[in-house]
């Protein structure tokens, strides 16, 4: 527990820094940082994979893609072109496997699948976190406080009053005590935070509605990457932080928080 507080005060410090001087002349600090974190968590994904696997370069290309993925929409996030930048890197990367499964007769289907998923599922939450601080810091620390509060609440109203479990396949120690706790209390701070300092233009019932569905889309990320990992009969994505893990295991639940409202702030706000 020592370690994993030292760890994450660090993270917190770190990330706060990098977020705090990631504008204007130096806003490639956050977002380089986030494609680095992109990549990294492919990576990690990828070995997950690909561990009882003989080793193959073809089983690690969706590294290389999720990188150039996450750059390129990072660089061209406020051009005109960026939805065509995206769209054709979509058809671009569906045509390249299409003839790798064609012509190369080890490459399965599974393997197609898996490879789709590594390159998205790693590289458009921390798109999200990018656009999120070009709009506005208030949005990421918003998205932030959606997703920690959640996590700090869930897992000690859990330890506290948990007694019915919420995924026992997936994640025994998550409870559906410490899920309504981690939802109220991630749901209610980051609503007043965002009510209070503006971070959108709408009325405080659909902020607090935005807040609430955030705090669940959170949780619901966070579950999906367990059951990867329970699936694949790991315990972490990696070691990278000691006492958090890998950067999935960190970032899991808010990078899947920031798909939605990433797309709610482009589509709605």
């Amino acid at each position: 527990m020592k370690q994993r507080i030292i760890t994450g005060a660090i993270l917190v410090i770190v990330l706060g820094l990098f977020i705090y001087f990631g504008e204007g002349e130096l806003e490639f600090l956050f977002s380089g940082l986030c494609v680095v974190l992109s990549s990294l968590a492919a990576f990690e994904f990828s070995r997950m994979l690909n561990k009882e696997k003989k080793f193959s370069v073809l089983n690690y290309l969706s590294i290389p893609f999720t990188f150039v993925f996450t750059l390129l929409s990072v660089i061209f996030f406020q051009t005109d072109f960026f939805y065509l930048i995206v769209f054709v890197f979509i058809i671009s990367i569906l045509l390249i496997y299409s003839l790798i499964y064609v012509f190369n007769d080890g490459f399965m289907k599974k393997d197609f699948s898996e490879q789709i998923l590594t390159i998205f599922y790693t590289s458009l939450g921390f798109i999200g976190f990018a656009y999120l601080r070009t709009v506005s810091i208030h949005l990421i620390i918003y998205l932030f406080i959606v997703a920690m509060i959640t996590d700090v609440f869930a897992y000690f109203i859990g330890i506290r009053f948990g007694k019915r479990r919420l995924a026992p396949k997936i994640s025994p120690k998550k409870s559906v005590e410490g899920a309504i706790g981690g939802l109220l209390f991630g749901g209610v701070i980051a609503g007043l935070y965002a009510y209070f300092l503006s971070v959108f233009d709408t009325n405080i019932i659909f902020i607090f509605l935005i807040s609430f569905g955030l705090s669940i889309i959170a949780q619901i990320g966070d579950l999906v990457a367990s059951k990867f990992k329970r699936e694949h009969n790991i315990k972490d994505y990696s070691n990278l932080f000691p006492g958090h893990g890998g950067v999935m295991d960190r970032f899991d639940s808010s990078a899947f928080a920031s798909i939605f409202l990433m797309l709610l702030v482009m589509v709605i706000l």
